[in-house]
């Protein structure tokens, strides 16, 4: 609970199954857990924190995000080259849009116009049509674009570039590459709060600053090793990263730069997607 600022309750998913991509819906009342190994996607209560059921979707699910209202969700193959659509109250695989070769972030505009994908191995981002499920324009970025991240007005995609050492910047409207930013040593993932968008550097255990009103990096703040996942808290300030090595999440205040707490998890914290909701803390 990010009040408390502790752990609070540990969910089980299938044994061997790393846990890897995140979503929540925007009232936090389902959340979706992908699992690579086990080859499905876990549903959760968000309320009762109970496991309400387990859908086979392909052949290595990774990313994932959910329509704000929880009616699907869409998880990205890594193996199959497509997005797995799940319909959440049937709990059944219902469609796959076919995307490029190894999809791996996702995030869906909070109207669900418009749904992102990176698709690793061909160094580009689709757009997804929201309601007919089908790929719209595809845009080139860096090199190997894994964790993406739409800004807060829809107007600009970032995709961390993981082979690159940078962060692709693209104009949301024209689908067209505005510039690349370079940040730390194998960057994954992104958020965005207080005019600033923050990269999680795998490599350099530190988050890369970029200031998304200039497009420029202004700095980096150290956190827990390698960290990977990351998700803006509700209030706007606060940033959240789960550090995969040391078993922890750092809390950074986005204004000041300064991490404010670390919070002991389970071993191998790990959260691909938007794991806090957005519209509650």
């Amino acid at each position: 609970a990010t009040a408390k600022g502790a752990v609070v309750d540990t969910i089980r998913v299938p044994a061997g199954s790393n846990p890897a991509g995140v979503a929540v819906s925007q009232n936090g009342n389902r959340v979706c857990v992908t699992n690579p190994n086990s080859k499905n996607l876990t549903l959760i209560d968000g309320q009762s924190h109970q496991v309400i059921g387990t859908v086979p979707v392909g052949s290595g699910p990774l990313g994932v995000a959910m329509e704000a209202k929880g009616k699907y969700a869409f998880a990205a193959d890594w193996y199959g080259r497509n997005i797995a659509v799940v319909d959440l109250r049937s709990q059944k695989l219902v469609y796959r849009i076919p995307v490029g070769n190894v999809p791996a972030g996702v995030t869906m505009r909070r109207d669900g116009g418009k749904l992102y994908v990176a698709n690793r191995d061909d160094d580009s981002v689709a757009e997804i049509d929201g309601k007919f499920w089908t790929v719209q324009r595809v845009v080139k970025v860096g090199k190997h674009p894994f964790g993406i991240l739409l800004s807060e007005d829809g107007k600009r995609l970032y995709s961390a570039n993981v082979e690159g050492n940078d962060v692709s910047v693209v104009d949301t409207d024209s689908m067209q590459l505005i510039k690349n930013i370079p940040v730390g040593d194998r960057p994954y993932a992104l958020a965005e709060a207080q005019n600033r968008v923050f990269v999680t550097n795998q490599y350099e255990n530190t988050l890369s600053v970029i200031d998304s009103r200039g497009l420029k990096s202004i700095g980096a703040v150290r956190v827990g090793e390698y960290p990977e996942g990351i998700a803006t808290h509700p209030d706007g300030r606060h940033i959240y990263v789960a550090n995969w090595f040391s078993n922890n999440v750092s809390v950074v205040d986005a204004a000041t730069l300064k991490v404010v707490n670390t919070i002991p998890t389970g071993d191998g914290s790990r959260a691909f997607g938007e794991f806090i909701p957005r519209g509650q803390p």
